[in-house]
């Protein structure tokens, strides 16, 4: 199955790099599979270094923000501390898996990263997730994968989820929609153009 979830990753030049992404695991989480693009951000890292942190997180904000690209930059970053044996951590997760890679299989455009995980990190009790954020979740996934869908599909399902979150949402779920909103419009001014 797919587990959704923030990965943090350390930049050549140190810093962190925080990015969606949703690995293959089994209900053990004994077996980790991570198939980043490898033009991303998030592949160079992994491959730079062969580690990684996934974080389980129960905050539609956070998530969007990672989809986004908001987390990396100064005024973004969400709260992390880095712990020089595991990687980046971000303290506004509920639990962290620092990952290492094992193995490579680099023969497609999404690369297959192998990992074991090391000892989970307890950081904070899951809160839980409304309806809310479990349709930010596919507004995320959606975003993601802009380039592949059409125009009429991402609006459609925009407007789907828009409802929903309306409906359920608090504060936090509520900016994350303002953020997409923002961003998907001016996705669709430069199709428009």
């Amino acid at each position: 199955m797919i587990l959704e979830g923030i990965i943090t990753t350390q930049d050549a030049d140190g810093s962190m790099h925080v990015a969606p992404i949703g690995p293959h695991v089994d209900r053990e989480l004994a077996n980790w599979s991570l198939k980043p693009f490898q033009s991303s951000t998030t592949f160079a890292n992994l491959y730079r270094h062969n580690h990684g942190v996934f974080h389980v997180v129960d905050d539609g904000l956070l998530l969007v923000q990672s989809v986004l690209g908001i987390c990396n930059t100064p005024e973004g970053r969400p709260h992390a501390e880095l712990h020089a044996e595991l990687g980046w951590i971000l303290q506004d997760a509920c639990r962290a898996y620092p990952l290492h890679v094992i193995q490579w299989d680099t023969t497609q455009d999404r690369a297959v990263a192998t990992c074991l995980a090391k000892d989970c990190l307890e950081i904070r009790p899951f809160w839980g997730w409304n309806r809310a954020n479990h349709s930010l979740l596919e507004l995320a996934v959606l975003w993601s994968r802009r380039h592949l869908i059409t125009k009429d599909v991402l609006l459609a399902e925009f407007e789907r989820n828009r409802s929903i979150v309306h409906k359920t949402a608090g504060d936090r779920e509520l900016s994350a929609l303002d953020l997409l909103e923002i961003h998907i419009r001016e996705h669709m001014q430069g199709i428009d153009q």
